[in-house]
């Protein structure tokens, strides 16, 4: 693996026009039982303008590039055997990646064992920890059904754990039941109609049916084909790679690279892409982010602030579909024609210094929310940083801290490695446009958050070599 310098290179602005990406026309996708999305139809590859030039000061080497050799063969800035379409990324991490047409297939598939119902509340009632009654026919559930089951209801959470613990399932289901029907009769009791859960099923791995989520009449359906066919509709390039999948048949989350002649200037020294996620079962809301990364192992930085453009829509109330389709495009924009704030932002890290790294990690960690094994994973991908050959920019800076948080990421997957990479663009600068100046004074006040904290608490989050 390499540094963030190896991932993103340097690129200058200029004077980059606007891209206008065409609006696509609607076509019917598969839908659930329950509200059908429309997808969309796809469209030509954008044309795109050029206008970013290289910046040597951030390059590893001369020679620190992707080219092509005497035998016509691409590699990476790394060295590592790659291809025309994505002179970036390694050929041996190309082939570990799927393709779009490969991914709509798989979610056509699990569309059709998928199935929506509107079912009063009182017909909704837990049998036993694994299993619920769906207008009196038993069903299996999954954990995440049976919690949203317990939400509607004031079991804490905990003590819904406890009794699942100590195998007493059956107690369970009796106290969220209670709670279900108290809900019920305080609705009743204003005068109000009944109300329906919105009941979310697909197929098991045997072929049964098993509950997956239990919502409320207000949710918002936006399913992973639907959302997947707005991408497509984008990026209808059958060279896009799809990196990183992670798909258990609710949740989605996907990094989406893009071949480099799509770029604004395809020989230009960096990839991009756009990370992908969406769930089914009110895990999370549709996000599309886009980030940039060189040729390494992809731990690419996912822009998160108030100046990217980020489509970030909650599955609550009514969905509108056009509103959401405009903001992937210009998503999409942001990934094949911008990328020099970001670029600009690495280089400056570089300049702000660190005096305790160890220190600053925990007290980073403990800001962004993040577990004790991840704080500790994010100082092991520090140490390795220093160890590459770049490491000089990294000891002790900015720059460092934030490769070794992406770097740590890696070992993650799903919702947990999303999180990890979108911290690290909010660790990194108070906003997308901030300078030198701003940059330090964040850093300053997280270091001074760290001084507070004691030796004992520091210690916790350092890795040790075994």
């Amino acid at each position: 693996m390499s540094s963030l310098t190896d991932r993103f290179g340097a690129i200058e602005w200029d004077d980059m026009p606007s891209i206008a990406l065409p609006v696509a026309p609607v076509q019917d996708s598969p839908a659930p039982v329950a509200p059908v999305v429309p997808s969309v139809a796809p469209v030509a590859s954008p044309v795109l303008p050029a206008g970013f030039r290289s910046v040597p000061s951030l390059q590893v080497g001369a020679d620190a590039r992707a080219k092509q050799g005497a035998d016509g063969t691409w590699r990476n800035a790394i060295g590592l055997e790659s291809t025309a379409e994505h002179r970036h990324v390694a050929k041996v991490w190309q082939d570990t990646c799927t393709t779009m047409p490969r991914l709509r297939l798989s979610l056509e598939a699990q569309a059709q064992g998928k199935v929506d119902a509107m079912v009063p509340e009182h017909l909704v009632q837990m049998i036993d920890a694994e299993r619920v009654s769906v207008a009196g026919r038993p069903v299996q559930m999954t954990p995440h059904a049976m919690d949203a089951l317990r939400g509607f209801t004031d079991v804490p959470s905990a003590m819904a754990g406890w009794f699942k613990s100590q195998g007493l399932g059956t107690d369970l289901a009796m106290y969220i039941n209670r709670g279900l029907a108290n809900r019920s009769q305080a609705w009743a009791d204003k005068g109000k109609d009944d109300r329906s859960f919105f009941v979310r099923m697909r197929k098991d791995s045997d072929g049964s049916d098993i509950v997956r989520a239990v919502c409320s009449e207000r949710y918002g359906v936006i399913d992973n084909l639907q959302a997947f066919g707005m991408l497509e509709a984008v990026l209808p390039d059958e060279h896009v790679l799809v990196s990183h999948l992670d798909d258990d048949g609710d949740d989605l989350f996907a990094n989406l690279l893009l071949p480099d002649r799509m770029k604004a200037l395809p020989d230009s020294d960096y990839g991009v892409g756009v990370a992908f996620r969406n769930s089914e079962v009110r895990n999370g809301t549709l996000e599309v982010s886009p980030f940039l990364f060189r040729a390494i192992c992809l731990n690419g930085m996912i822009w998160n602030q108030a100046m990217g453009r980020t489509v970030n829509k909650r599955h609550i109330g009514q969905v509108d579909m056009r509103d959401i389709r405009a903001q992937v495009r210009d998503a999409v924009q942001e990934a094949l024609s911008h990328g020099a704030d970001m670029i600009r932002l690495m280089q400056v890290s570089q300049q702000v210094r660190v005096a305790d790294p160890l220190a600053t990690i925990a007290s980073a960690s403990r800001e962004l929310k993040l577990t004790i094994p991840q704080g500790k994973a994010w100082h092991k991908g520090y140490l390795d940083t220093l160890n590459e050959r770049s490491g000089h920019l990294a000891e002790g800076t900015a720059f460092g801290l934030v490769n070794g948080l992406t770097r740590a990421a890696q070992a993650y997957k799903g919702m947990d490695r999303t999180n990890m990479e979108t911290q690290a663009s909010v660790l990194l600068a108070p906003a997308i446009d901030a300078d030198l100046q701003a940059i330090q004074r964040k850093w300053a006040r997280i270091e001074a958050n760290a001084s507070a904290l004691d030796r004992d608490t520091v210690k916790a989050y350092q890795y040790i070599a075994r």
